[in-house]
């Protein structure tokens, strides 16, 4: 079996892969118990407070739920521009290979970490911190098929 895909990551993947990490966290919990209170001591104190404090509880209702998903966002569009274009990824018996350019490289499946299935995604870590992203978009309806081909490579 043969596969072959060009890779066609935008910063929103980038931006949903980060949201998906943080929530899954303890980070994540953090952030919604500090919403949550910010959002009652703004209900409970917002009449008597001055105008600074108004501003700055209001900045705590939005930090979490609104500021740091926009700074994650800016975050990926800045991550993306490092990203090489036009990467082409195949599969086969013998590993995956890699090419983009004039460059290429194969990669053994014993070098293979991990394949990851998500919602919206497949990245396969080629060591603990790299990956490569294969979208929903770019992997159509051979999602399934293609991630149980992984996994009989990999494990």
């Amino acid at each position: 079996m043969k596969y072959k895909y060009i890779c066609d990551v935008k910063a929103i993947d980038l931006w949903k892969m980060a949201m998906e990490r943080t929530y899954r966290s303890s980070v994540g919990l953090v952030n919604i118990i500090f919403t949550a209170a910010m959002i009652y001591m703004t209900v409970r104190f917002f009449t008597s407070a001055n105008d600074f404090f108004k501003l700055l509880m209001l900045l705590g209702c939005f930090l979490f739920p609104v500021i740091q998903p926009l700074a994650i966002l800016g975050a990926s569009a800045r991550q993306l521009e490092d990203l090489p274009r036009d990467m082409e990824l195949s599969f086969d018996e013998s590993g995956m290979h890699v090419s983009t350019g004039n460059k290429s490289e194969n990669i053994h499946w014993k070098k293979i970490a991990n394949a990851i299935r998500q919602k919206n995604m497949i990245v396969i870590m080629s060591d603990d911190r790299h990956g490569y992203m294969l979208t929903n978009r770019v992997l159509g309806k051979e999602k399934e098929e293609f991630y149980n081909f992984l996994c009989s490579h990999i494990r």
